[in-house]
C-alpha cells in the first residue's frame, strides 16, 4: 500500500518506517529539512520537504496514498499554548479533512494514553470509554486529547479512522535518552513520592507491530490503548531502562504533596517573566508521572488481534545491543 507518514523523523515514525518498509509498503514521509530525514531517504522512502504548519495544501500531500499515518505533534509539555493549538489540534484536523478529500481509506492518529489524565488520582486498568482531558494546564494531554476526539467524531463513512493510544512509549532515542538520562546524569531527575505504584508502558517494537495490525485489520472508527504485556511499577522499569542506556539511576524524590504546587510556582514564573528556557518543573509532568496509571489492551486484542510480541526484557536487551554496535 501506499502509505503517508507525518513526524517520521520523531522517535516513534523513524522506528516506524522501517517496520513498514519490512512489509512492503511503499512510504512518504514529511520533513522540515533533507539533512534530518537523510538516514529515511537511504531507506528509500520519498521524502516532500515541507513545513506543515506553513503549507495551505495539505491535498496535494496526501493525493495518491491509500493511508495516512499522523506522528507529527509537539511532543514536550511546556511550549506557547498557541504551538499546541496549531500543531497538534489544527493541523490534525487539516490532515483529516484533506485525507477525506482525497479518498484516503485509512486514517490512522498517534494518540497517546495521556489523553485520560485528568485529577490527581490513580487509574488502573482504565479503558477507552474514560474521559478524556479537559485540563487545560495539561497543555500536551490536553491539545491530543482534542485532537482525537476531533477526527473521532468527524469520521467519514468512506475512511476508518483509528486512534492508537500507547503508553510510555520506550525505545532506542526515546524520552530516556532524549531528556531523562542526561537530566539524572546531572542530579536533576528524580522520583515523585518514591516511584513504586504501577505504570504501563509501551516498548516501541509492540507499538509498531500494533500499528501493522491495526492496518491489516477491517476495524470501525475507535480509539485502542496499547502497551506492553507487562505492568512493573514505575521506578522498577526506569531504573532498568536508564541502566540499559548506562545512565546514573536517581535517589531523589519529592513528596508529590510538595511537587504540585512547587511546579504551580514555576509555572506562574515562566507565564509572567521573560525567562529563558523551560520551567524545571510543571504540573503536567507530576501528574503524568506522580500516579499509578495503567490501562487495558482487550479492546485492541479483541478488534484486531493485538498481542504484545517482545517482553520488557526483550526490548531493554535490544536497546543494549544498541549501544555496543
Amino acid at each position: 500500500m501506499r502509505i503517508l507518514i507525518t513526524g517520521a523523523t520523531g522517535f516513534i515514525g523513524r522506528h516506524l518506517v522501517g517496520r513498514l518498509l519490512e512489509e512492503g509498503h511503499s512510504l512518504s514521509v514529511t520533513a522540515r529539512s533533507v539533512e534530518g530525514a537523510r538516514s529515511l531517504i537511504q531507506s528509500g522512502v520519498k521524502l516532500t520537504q515541507i513545513d506543515l504548519l506553513l503549507t495551505n495544501d495539505l491535498q496535494a500531500l496526501v493525493r495518491g496514498h491509500d493511508w495516512v499515518i499522523h506522528c507529527a505533534a509537539h511532543v514536550g509539555l511546556w511550549a506557547p499554548k498557541a504551538l499546541y493549538e496549531n500543531l497538534n489540534i489544527g493541523l490534525t484536523k487539516r490532515l483529516h479533512d484533506a485525507a477525506i478529500q482525497e479518498g484516503v481509506t485509512k486514517f490512522i492518529y498517534m494518540s497517546c494514553a495521556n489523553v485520560i489524565l485528568n485529577d490527581r488520582v490513580s487509574i488502573e486498568n482504565a479503558t477507552e470509554d474514560r474521559p478524556i482531558c479537559d485540563q487545560r494546564a495539561f497543555r500536551y494531554a490536553y491539545s491530543k486529547a482534542h485532537a482525537e476526539q476531533f477526527v473521532l467524531a468527524n469520521a467519514s463513512a468512506c475512511m476508518q479512522t483509528i486512534a492508537l493510544r500507547p503508553a510510555l512509549v520506550w525505545g532506542n532515542g526515546d524520552i530516556v535518552d532524549r531528556q531523562i538520562g542526561p537530566a539524572a546524569d546531572r542530579g536533576l531527575f528524580g522520583w515523585f513520592g518514591d516511584g513504586r505504584y504501577l505504570y504501563s508502558t509501551c516498548y516501541i517494537g509492540n507499538l509498531c507491530e500494533a500499528i501493522v495490525q491495526a492496518l491489516k485489520a477491517n476495524l470501525l472508527t475507535g480509539a485502542f490503548f496499547i502497551r506492553d504485556k507487562e505492568e512493573m511499577n514505575l521506578r522498577e522499569f526506569l531504573s532498568a531502562r536508564l541502566q540499559a542506556s548506562n545512565y546514573a539511576v536517581p535517589t531523589l524524590s519529592i513528596p508529590r504533596a510538595m511537587a504540585w504546587p512547587l511546579a504551580r510556582f514555576t509555572e506562574n514564573g515562566w507565564n509572567c517573566l521573560p525567562l529563558k528556557g523551560q520551567p524545571p518543573l510543571v504540573r503536567e509532568a507530576v501528574r503524568t508521572m506522580g500516579y499509578p496509571l495503567t490501562i487495558s489492551f482487550s479492546k485492541a486484542k479483541n478488534s484486531f488481534g493485538y498481542s504484545p510480541p517482545y517482553s520488557v526484557a526483550d526490548g531493554l536487551a535490544a536497546i543494549q545491543r544498541g549501544l555496543r554496535q
